[in-house]
């Protein structure tokens, strides 16, 4: 049961770590294409990804921990969880930089955060539960 938890954890954590770089590598080539100078260079920024990957792993870790104790049914679903849906989740949350690429972008977050990963995940389980045979 722990190596689950300890996978999961693990999962949500490489999530984070991924976004923080893809999204900084979508705002390099952004800058590269609309050829505009930013204040930090944008090859600076994927440099320093894991300095901004830090602060989001521990929001992620923190923020899963407390939806795991407060939420039962998330509790229960989350035994079942597999390293995908943790990764998607994970990578959710760092959805506040897209507001590093360019402002008007931020309405993503509305689209792609969390909440939004968890209902989906839930919505997934009640389908199947739904399409299991009773027998």
């Amino acid at each position: 049961m722990r190596s689950r938890s300890a996978s999961a954890y693990l999962s949500l954590m490489v999530g984070v770590a991924t976004g923080v770089f893809v999204l900084s590598i979508a705002r390099t080539l952004y800058y590269f294409a609309i050829d505009r100078q930013p204040e930090m260079s944008p090859m600076m920024f994927i440099i320093f990804a894991p300095v901004v990957a830090l602060p989001f792993m521990f929001v992620a870790a923190v923020a899963e921990f407390v939806a795991r104790r407060l939420m039962p049914r998330l509790k229960q679903s989350r035994k079942q969880l597999s390293r995908s849906w943790s990764f998607l989740i994970g990578a959710s949350y760092t959805s506040p930089l897209f507001g590093l690429i360019d402002a008007r972008l931020l309405v993503l977050c509305l689209l792609i955060n969390p909440v939004v990963a968890h209902v989906l995940l839930a919505r997934r389980e009640r389908a199947d539960a739904v399409d299991r045979p009773l027998s």
